[in-house]
C-alpha cells in the first residue's frame, strides 16, 4: 500500500513539520510505503532543488498513491492541488489539522462534501497516531 504525504512547504511555513514526521512514522510503522517523504525535511525544497523534476516526481507519486494524508493546518495551494488530483481518481483522503487552530482552517478542509475526503482535528501526538492508524485500516480494507 502507498500513501502520498502532503503538507504546506513553501514560503517558510513549516510549523507543523513535527506532525508531518509523526504521520510518516506511523505510516511506515504500519508497513505503508510513504510517497513524497521528503516533506518531513524542514529544509525542503532547497535552492538546489530542481522544481521541474520535483513536479514530475509528484505527478508520478500521485498516480501511484492508494490514498493521501495531508497535514492541512496551513492553507496551501499545493496541498489543494494534490488533494484534487487524488480525489479525481476516487481514492481516499485524510486531512489532519491542529484542533487548537480550527477557527482558521479552510472550509475546503473541514466541510469538504466528498465522502472520500475525511477531515480530522488532532490535539497531540497520540491522536495523530490513532487517526492515521484508523485511516490505514480503512484503506487496507478497501484494497482487499
Amino acid at each position: 500500500m502507498k500513501v502520498f504525504l502532503s503538507t504546506a512547504i513553501t514560503r517558510g511555513r513549516r510549523e507543523y513539520v513535527d506532525s508531518v514526521r509523526m504521520i510518516r512514522d506511523v505510516l511506515k510503522d504500519s508497513g505503508v510505503e510513504v510517497l513524497n517523504e521528503r516533506v518531513v525535511d524542514p529544509n525542503f525544497p532547497t535552492p538546489q532543488t530542481d522544481r521541474s523534476q520535483s513536479m514530475q516526481e509528484l505527478c508520478t507519486w500521485l498516480d501511484e498513491a492508494d490514498g493521501l494524508i495531508a497535514e492541512a493546518t496551513i492553507s496551501s495551494t499545493g496541498v489543494g492541488c494534490e488533494l484534487a488530483t487524488v480525489q479525481t481518481r476516487d481514492r481516499p483522503v485524510l486531512l489532519l489539522y491542529d484542533a487548537h487552530f480550527s477557527f482558521r482552517i479552510s472550509d475546503w478542509v473541514t466541510l469538504h462534501p466528498d465522502a472520500n475526503v475525511e477531515a480530522r482535528p488532532y490535539r497531540d501526538r497520540s491522536e495523530i497516531e490513532r487517526i492515521v492508524k484508523e485511516f490505514v485500516g480503512k484503506l487496507s480494507g478497501a484494497k482487499s
